[in-house]
């Protein structure tokens, strides 16, 4: 994922390895030279003890939804909980694509709160940065938390797989807007995340049509009703991702 395949297991949060991606070293030794030494590198840690936890908590959820997860996995874009397979319904979706957000809000809510109050800036700090990954993650482009919820949504007029064919759209129109804002304000993680979200946008379409049961006969899949999934695996092969069913 992300053009790389090497990654580190540095430990277990509430049963769930913890996995950093050679993608996030890059991230670091970037910021340490061009992005303020050292003070960058605690900022990163700041943000990504942030990420962690807002993983954590789509990760209970699936848990307490019967979706495994594999690891919560940290690269330069963020983090990810690798869950070994999809929701078995719409609320369920929802549920857990929420969980992160709403951990991420909560966070900001102490961090603003207490930070205020004693007057310290360094919590405050904390506060915004995870007022930041809330409002983030919630821009409804697939596979972003905002899409998913998006999607789940939607699926309850049009089915599982136009639903995601629906929800991919908006994520390509995001990517692009992310590609021209990211050009023109200097923001160049943006530019780079623009062509990744255009292509994990394709991947959860490719995804949602091997995962969804139709009959020959039908073209897709009956409006309102709740998706039937095959249980399959998601794992990575000579660098490719591969979806094994079950």
């Amino acid at each position: 994922m992300f053009g790389f395949d090497k990654r580190w297991r540095i430990g277990s949060v509430l049963g769930f390895p913890v996995e950093l991606n050679l993608s996030f070293l890059i991230l670091l030794g970037v910021v340490y030279l061009w992005m303020g030494g050292v003070a960058g590198l605690v900022v990163v840690g700041v943000a990504f003890t942030s990420v962690l936890l807002h993983e954590l908590g789509h990760a209970v959820v699936a848990r307490q939804r019967r979706v495994p997860v594999s690891a919560i996995e940290l690269h330069f874009f963020g983090g990810a909980a690798k869950m070994m397979g999809m929701p078995r319904s719409a609320k369920d979706e929802i549920a857990i694509a929420a969980a992160g957000p709403a951990v991420s809000l909560v966070l900001a809510g102490l961090g603003l709160g207490l930070g205020a109050v004693l007057g310290n800036w360094w919590i405050a700090a904390i506060g915004w940065i995870n007022l930041t990954i809330a409002i983030f993650n919630l821009i409804p482009a697939l596979p972003m938390d905002g899409g998913r919820i998006l999607r789940a949504v939607l699926s309850r007029r049009l089915g599982f797989v136009d639903a995601t064919d629906v929800s991919v759209t908006v994520a390509r129109v995001v990517a692009v807007a992310f590609a021209v804002y990211g050009l023109a304000a200097g923001m160049f993680q943006l530019v780079l995340l623009a062509p990744f979200l255009w292509m994990m946008g394709t991947q959860e379409r490719a995804i949602a049509r091997q995962m969804v049961r139709q009959p020959a006969h039908m073209s897709r899949q009956t409006p309102g009703s709740e998706p039937q999934v095959r249980r399959f695996v998601i794992r990575e092969r000579d660098g490719r991702t591969v979806i094994e069913m079950l």
